[in-house]
């Protein structure tokens, strides 16, 4: 289930079920430099590795189960954990934006008008 299909009062209820567990992670040093690489693989490998439990959690949550009892199976998880992280709403609340290598501008680009001496 993606975050954006949660609606209503069940959405306030996970999104303060949520909040700790992603809390946890966004707070992780390790975490935001690995994020800020723009890996995105490298980044969902750290958390799965350093925050296994608070995934377990939050998948559970999303997929309204129980999170004491929640014991997805091998062949389960990575699907689950890839559509989780490819959700743009979990991109933003984990703050996952690609990086961009393109730098912007820093104002518009000006044309020159004025006629050319020969």
């Amino acid at each position: 289930m993606k975050l954006s299909e949660i609606k209503g009062e069940h959405a306030l209820e996970v999104l303060a079920d949520i909040m700790d567990p992603v809390g946890e992670m966004v707070q992780d040093h390790g975490f935001r430099t690995v994020a800020k690489s723009g890996d995105k693989i490298a980044t969902v490998k750290y958390l799965l590795k350093s925050h296994g439990k608070n995934v377990i959690k939050i998948l559970a949550l999303i997929n309204g189960e129980n999170p004491d009892t929640y014991e997805p199976t091998l062949v389960q998880l990575p699907l689950m954990v890839m559509e989780l992280f490819d959700d743009p709403d979990v991109i933003r609340l984990f703050g996952l934006q690609e990086q961009s290598t393109v730098s912007a501008s820093s104002g518009p680009a000006t044309e020159n008008t004025e006629a050319s001496e020969k």
